[in-house]
């Protein structure tokens, strides 16, 4: 009888000749087949996934690709600026920005207020003088009265456009500018109207501007100046606008040998000192009509027509 030994030995060989037969039936039964490489899955064991065959799908399947796995270890990039607790370059720069604006209201406050206290309440542009200049025959305290400007307030709040409208209201005055000057001097300055003719009305003698208004009653003794013979002087008179159009368009030496002004709808006829008399039609070719009557005064004769300065006439 066999000992322990002899039936361990007999049982392993019995199992190495198993294993030899079942690796030989595994192989196709063929000898001398290739050893199975490292790694490779042993039998019965699943392989690794190969690739799908597009038949393998059933009708109507889509096929969803498989998302990438993450490196172990690894965290997004706000992940990671969360992790290190700091912040995204955009939040500072907004936090950059809304300090700035806070600034810039902070700013404008501040001077708003310091303007308010310096111009207002503080008494250190405040009004204390007022200067009139360009009169020559209006009356300086009749501007004053009025401009009525009282001096001690603030001057920011010198209403300019109601003075410049009360004085320009004053007889005598074509335009006028009112113009704060810091810190304490309200300036008026005018410009007077000019009269360049005379017109005798009923109730006395008034000059009359250049743009046709009588606006001022002469002075004894009355100046020098063309008179207008018709009625109705006014801006909005076509006579008036006429006979001013030539009396502004004659020359100097011309217009200081006029008398009187005469006009016929639009025609214009002039009445010398000497008794004679220029019938110069309406204001049209003015230039032409200068240069002709010129020479033509210098004939004898009491009537010079220049209506048509091509074909000038002079008669006795």
């Amino acid at each position: 009888m066999r000992g322990g030994d002899d039936v361990g030995s007999d049982w392993e060989r019995a199992g190495r000749g198993r294993a030899a037969r079942e690796g030989g039936a595994g192989r196709g039964g063929r000898s001398g087949a290739r050893p199975k490489p490292k790694g490779a899955p042993r039998a019965g064991e699943p392989g690794p996934p190969g690739p799908v065959p597009p038949d393998s799908f059933p009708s109507g399947a889509v096929r969803v690709p498989r998302r990438p796995r993450r490196a172990p270890g690894r965290r997004p990039a706000r992940g990671r600026a969360r992790a290190s607790g700091r912040l995204p370059a955009t939040h500072y720069r907004r936090r950059r920005l809304a300090a700035a604006l806070f600034g810039v209201v902070a700013l404008l406050v501040v001077v708003v207020l310091g303007t308010r206290v310096l111009l207002y309440d503080a008494g250190l542009a405040n009004v204390e003088d007022l200067t009139v200049t360009g009169l020559t025959t209006v009356p300086e305290q009749a501007v004053r009265d009025a401009a009525a400007v009282s001096p001690g307030g603030p001057l920011i709040s010198v209403d300019t456009a109601g003075i410049a409208a009360r004085v320009a209201a004053v007889q005598g005055v074509a335009s006028v500018e009112v113009r704060r000057a810091w810190p304490h001097t309200v300036e008026v300055d005018v410009t007077e109207r000019v009269p360049v003719a005379l017109w005798q009305t009923s109730t006395g003698l008034f000059e009359v501007d250049m743009t046709g208004l009588p606006y001022r009653r002469a002075p004894e003794p009355p100046p020098a100046l063309p008179r207008l013979t018709f009625t109705g002087v006014g801006p909005q008179d076509p006579a008036t606008t006429a006979a001013i159009t030539v009396l502004r368009d004659l020359t100097d030496p011309l217009r200081a040998q006029v008398a009187t002004v005469a006009v016929a709808g639009t025609q214009v006829t002039l009445g010398l000192v000497d008794d004679r008399s220029v019938r110069w039609g309406d204001p049209e070719r003015s230039a032409d009509k200068v240069a002709v009557l010129g020479p033509l005064l210098g004939r004898p004769g009491s009537v010079y027509d220049v209506s048509s300065p091509d074909l000038p006439t002079v008669r006795p």
